[in-house]
């Protein structure tokens, strides 16, 4: 048995520099990369120290996605309530969030048409039904705790908003419950400069 082993051994040794030497060849648009190539990050490009670090501005602002099952009447109920009660906390002044249903006499000054409308279907990189919710910086901790006491069991997903939208959909989102897979092939990988929102409120990337 221990022969066997030592002969193992041998055999291992003397082909491991090969198989070290084929994945080290490896060319990726007629560059060589090496194992680091493959990552569960969410690079689609070989990583350089370029990419690996990003130069963003700290983050200003955030979209909530609520989640439900588009063809669950139970659940779209539940989602429902949550945009019930976001609006309450608007109106009453708790916080401010910018989603469909607000409107000028709540938000005075917001521009109403630039609000995107609730999707009852899969829209975008969202694989179900779902609303967006805006969320500057100054409002984000009040966000969080809402949403927090009152998903239920809806999914949310958390994701900043920064040039780098593959980015901000992968390694930085947070989901508030079980996660969903998100359609990464509509995104940008790299954008020219943050997407400002609502700038006309004067927060987040926006405030002076």
């Amino acid at each position: 048995m221990l022969l066997l082993y030592t002969i193992y051994l041998t055999i291992l040794i003397q082909i491991s520099p090969k198989l070290t030497a084929s994945v080290d060849n490896v060319k990726v648009h007629g560059e060589a990369v090496g194992t680091d190539y493959f990552t569960s990050h969410s690079f689609n490009v070989p990583i350089s120290p370029q990419t690996i670090t990003f130069n963003d501005p700290d983050i200003k602002e955030w979209h909530f996605h609520v989640y439900w099952f588009q063809t669950n009447p139970t659940s779209y109920q539940h989602a429902m309530k949550i945009h019930s009660l976001l609006i309450d906390a608007v109106t009453t002044k708790q916080f401010i969030v910018v989603f469909h249903g607000i409107t000028d006499e709540i938000l005075p000054g917001v521009n109403v048409s630039a609000i995107p409308k609730i999707n009852i279907t899969p829209i975008g990189p969202h694989p179900c039904g779902s609303f967006e919710v805006w969320t500057p910086k100054e409002y984000f901790p009040q966000a969080m705790s809402f949403f927090m006491r009152n998903r239920g069991d809806l999914t949310i997903l958390l994701h900043p908003l920064s040039p780098h939208e593959i980015e901000d959909h992968t390694a930085r989102t947070m989901w508030l419950g079980p996660s969903f897979p998100l359609d990464l092939t509509v995104l940008t990988m790299d954008l020219e400069f943050v997407p400002l929102q609502y700038p006309e409120l004067g927060l987040g990337y926006s405030a002076k």
